[in-house]
């Protein structure tokens, strides 16, 4: 049963059980608030990198903070889904958009120890976000779960997009008028409070979850494992960007934000078109076809004999194919437990950008010029997680007979 149906009747468990009660929350509606504060949250999460090259950080150190923020924040994403799921899905949505803006302080931070704090708590904003906001917008439309995540993540990577191209140009302008930027996330968590149910539907039990997830783990553990290895190379290659596109000779606006902003609106381009793709013709092809495509784009990026508008398109391609991942494999994880959304998007999310973030810290030491590395030689060693998404990719279960769903299909909550 869905948390935002297709309709405007809500089911709500009562002491007697199941029982129907008109609400006023109208899906598409809560789905645009979901998809905004997405953008609202990416928006701030995206700053890190950019500000660590316009302050001449430390690379090592820098990557250090992105990578324990991360790790930490990422981490706790499997207890913000059992909780979002628990009846604290609105609390988690608008107190996670509202604390994202922390970073925008960085600016004001005179000890990489104060920088950290701020890094921590935006990511602990984010961790919140992520699967309460996923969880609730896979559940407006049972039958096209794709599509719908699809719509709520296309918000994130535009925000994601545009976060760095924003920051610097504030940044640059004066230093000190970052805060500006909190006006954002405080709006969309603003729209949340007011848009938003107060009380989830479902309260799934603690027994009959493990239950679910041990019966499914052959099914989720291959999607776990392309969102592990993908998310690695991602992050990796997220946080070296500007420094790649500097040793390319890039102009300054590549540089600081607009390869960033190629390929983050390159995944954004994927999400709709994978998502259909997988609810037509299942997660494995796609994913598949996805990973393949990621692999190669990659190995022409880091060839090296591009020139600067070159590169930047292969960097947008590289976004395209690697968009695929996260919308198929919640969608998919999503398909296998139903009722269990949050915790799902947790498990396919939150913990792979956990384990994921080991690829900052480990791009800042092997890029590091004091030992002899570069942008180039970090991201052709931490590429080698591709081929690894890749086989984990083929080991997906394949979905059968898998028929396109109607769109006018009734659909069944049961």
């Amino acid at each position: 049963m869905s948390t935002y149906p297709d309709s405007e009747s809500v089911t709500f468990v009562t002491a007697g059980g199941l029982a129907p009660r008109r609400t006023e929350v109208v899906p598409w509606l809560t789905l645009v608030a979901l998809s905004a504060a997405h953008l609202a949250v990416d928006c701030c999460t995206g700053i890190w990198p950019v500000f660590k090259s316009l302050a001449q950080l430390d690379l090592v150190k820098a990557g250090l903070i992105a990578t324990v923020g991360s790790m930490t924040a990422n981490g706790l994403q499997v207890v913000f889904g059992t909780l979002a799921d628990r009846s604290w899905r609105k609390h988690l949505l608008v107190g996670g958009t509202a604390l994202a803006g922390a970073i925008t302080l960085v600016p004001y931070a005179g000890s990489y120890a104060l920088m950290f704090a701020l890094q921590l708590v935006t990511a602990l904003g984010s961790a919140a976000f992520h699967p309460a906001g996923a969880g609730a917008a896979g559940e407006v439309s049972r039958s096209r779960t794709g599509v719908m995540l699809g719509i709520f993540l296309a918000g994130g990577f535009l925000g994601y997009g545009f976060s760095q191209l924003l920051f610097s140009a504030v940044y640059l302008r004066s230093s000190r008028l970052t805060p500006v930027i909190l006006v954002i996330p405080f709006a969309a968590a603003a729209a949340l409070a007011m848009l938003l149910p107060s009380t989830p539907i479902t309260k799934p039990v603690g027994s009959h979850r493990k239950q679910a997830f041990g019966a499914q783990a052959p099914g989720l553990l291959p999607l776990f494992g392309v969102q592990v290895f993908a998310t690695t190379i991602f992050q990796a290659l997220v946080f070296l960007l500007p420094e790649l596109m500097a040793s390319r000779q890039a102009p300054g606006w590549i540089t600081n934000g607009g390869a960033h902003f190629g390929l983050v609106a390159g995944g954004s381009l994927a999400l709709l078109p994978a998502g259909y793709s997988a609810d037509h013709w299942g997660a494995r092809r796609v994913l598949m076809v996805g990973n393949a495509a990621t692999g190669l784009l990659l190995a022409l990026l880091l060839a090296g004999s591009a020139p600067p508008i070159m590169a930047l398109v292969l960097v947008t391609a590289y976004g395209l194919f690697n968009g695929v991942n996260t919308v198929v494999t919640v969608a998919e994880g999503n398909r296998l437990l139903p009722g269990h959304a949050s915790a799902v998007s947790s498990l396919l999310m939150g913990v792979p950008w956990c384990i994921g973030a080991i690829g900052s810290v480990a791009a800042g030491a092997l890029a590091g010029p004091s030992h002899g590395g570069s942008p180039t030689v970090a991201l052709t060693w931490l590429g080698l997680a591709i081929p690894l998404a890749l086989v984990s990719a083929v080991l997906v279960r394949p979905r059968g007979n898998v028929t396109p769903p109607s769109l006018d299909a009734p659909r069944c909550d049961c």
